[in-house]
């Protein structure tokens, strides 16, 4: 037999039947609405915000490794141009036919360009002044007698290069 709380229990969900709950209002859903938005409009700024501030940390990335580059080249080309322009100075002489003098005498940084690189018109004046060689007579090597292309023995009649024909004409014809 059921209790009289039991009946209360039963009366209440007879007499009242369930609701659902009582949604948000319209005020409430545009302010929470209007939140958003603000919000949104928020992530936006700082979106663009961070967007520019990286392309130029890019830019100054990339100027930074143009300058270190130039500035490695540069390094690079002082610490040889002094070799460069003692090569240059030599290739110039020996194709002008003149005599350089010792190079330990010279500043060499008077034949280098702004750019550490040696100054090809310098080099050229320089060179252009200096005296020529003395020429010697004939070709640049002493002459030996005997020296040259099948040269002494037999009035040079000789023209093979086989070896055993070598061998013939070098042993008088006689077999060895």
């Amino acid at each position: 037999m059921p209790t009289q709380d039991d009946n209360a229990g039963q009366q209440g969900n007879e007499g009242n039947p369930q609701t659902p709950p009582a949604g948000p209002t319209l005020e409430e859903v545009i302010a929470d609405r209007d939140r958003w938005k603000a919000l949104s409009r928020q992530n936006e700024t700082n979106y663009n915000t961070s967007r520019t501030e990286l392309q130029q940390l890019q830019t100054d990335q990339q100027a930074a490794i143009e300058a270190a580059r130039t500035e490695g080249r540069t390094s690079a080309l002082g610490e040889v141009s002094t070799e460069l322009v003692t090569a240059e100075l030599r290739l110039q002489a020996v194709g002008a036919g003149a005599e350089l003098p010792d190079l330990s005498f010279l500043d060499l940084s008077r034949f280098t360009g702004d750019d550490s690189r040696p100054n090809g018109e310098a080099v050229k004046s320089f060179i252009e002044s200096l005296p020529k060689k003395q020429a010697n007579s004939g070709a640049g090597f002493p002459q030996i007698a005997g020296a040259g292309h099948n040269k002494g023995g037999n009035g040079g009649e000789f023209s093979s290069i086989n070896p055993n024909d070598l061998a013939d004409y070098i042993a008088g014809g006689a077999f060895l």
